[in-house]
């Protein structure tokens, strides 16, 4: 969705450093409101693909840099280290939409804080976890699994209960695909997560809700794929041959759809993405060719009804008065998986 932020932004703070938000010549603290850096300029250019923003001021040049190791500032006067920890950031030199994915990359990076998977963390204060997996998956391929390990390892619910308090059937394999990434399958949760998952079987299929209806096909799918990547039994697991709206979602096991017509999901653009990937890379090409010039923030979700927009609205009120994230965890990992698969890493 083209909903435009009052005035061009960018976020600093990958992984588990701090959040930095920076907008018109000044960078803040986003946790505690301290403006870190704050100027006057005559130019302003924000790179996003870079990670940087640099500004002429009256004082000479200034850049905000966020690399690999930390996020800091570059004048005449030196070198200033805001926020420092280690990451892994691929720069897919070779990939036909590098600076996409390189702001896609840090669409899930940003989104981790204290060491937790967030969707977007103005808006969402807890972890999901079928967004967690999805990031996770992202995580894997560039290589920042540990930036999560210590969130994984202290779960203690088979639930995330973030759906107005439902237990969703989906997270029990969503779960296990989580611990399995974090290299935890010794973990007391996953023989309480089968445990759970048998209860709630009928003939070898899920019950249950996700988004408040009935997903079969696509909760048994997701506890296949979780069981697989702890290496468990996964021959009492048999997915369901009966009609599922979420089935389109599901892309992992390498099962394709036919092709869907049906239109853009601006509010929820994670659905399309999934479902183009699962009906064999059928994105619009007039979309895939917008990714050569990106806009950043590239990924969304608007008017979600658990997110907590009024907390946008120190930072960007048109966002809040929109009912708008950006960027969103779930979008920006359906994008960047669908865009790794279809054109290589």
């Amino acid at each position: 969705m083209n909903i435009s932020p009052d005035k061009p932004f960018f976020l600093f703070g990958m992984g588990n450093r701090e959040k930095l938000f920076y907008q018109s010549g000044k960078l803040t603290s986003v946790a505690s409101g301290e403006v870190l850096f704050s100027s006057g300029y005559s130019r302003e250019t924000i790179t996003p693909e870079a990670y940087s923003v640099t500004l002429l001021t009256p004082s000479g040049e200034v850049t905000i840099l966020e690399d690999e190791t930390s996020v800091r500032i570059l004048s005449r006067d030196g070198e200033r280290v805001l926020s420092s920890s280690p990451l892994s950031l691929l720069s897919f030199e070779d990939h036909p939409c590098r600076a996409c994915m390189r702001i896609l990359q840090h669409d899930i990076l940003i989104n981790v804080i204290n060491g937790k998977p967030v969707p977007n963390f103005f808006v969402y204060q807890k972890p999901w976890y079928r967004d967690g997996a999805m990031m996770a998956m992202v995580l894997e391929k560039t290589g920042n699994l540990s930036l999560i390990r210590d969130w994984a390892a202290s779960l203690t619910e088979l639930y995330d209960r973030n759906n107005a308090g439902c237990e969703e059937s989906d997270n029990l394999g969503q779960l296990l695909f989580i611990l399995a990434k974090a290299g935890l399958s010794e973990h007391p949760l996953v023989e309480k997560t089968i445990e759970e998952a048998k209860r709630r079987m009928k003939s070898g299929a899920l019950t249950g809700l996700s988004d408040f209806e009935e997903h079969p096909v696509y909760q048994t799918k997701w506890l296949k794929l979780g069981l697989e990547a702890l290496g468990c039994d996964t021959s009492w697991v048999k997915i369901p041959d009966v009609q599922d709206s979420y089935a389109a979602l599901f892309w992992m096991d390498g099962h394709r759809e036919e092709p869907i017509e049906e239109p853009y999901n601006d509010y929820y653009p994670y659905l399309s993405w999934a479902k183009a990937h699962t009906c064999g890379f059928t994105m619009d090409k007039t979309r895939l060719e917008a990714l050569s010039h990106p806009v950043y923030p590239i990924s969304s979700e608007t008017n979600a009804s658990q997110a907590k927009y009024e907390l946008l609205r120190p930072w960007l009120p048109a966002y809040a008065d929109a009912r708008h994230a950006a960027p969103h965890t779930w979008h920006a990992a359906e994008m960047f998986l669908y865009l790794a698969d279809q054109f290589g890493l």
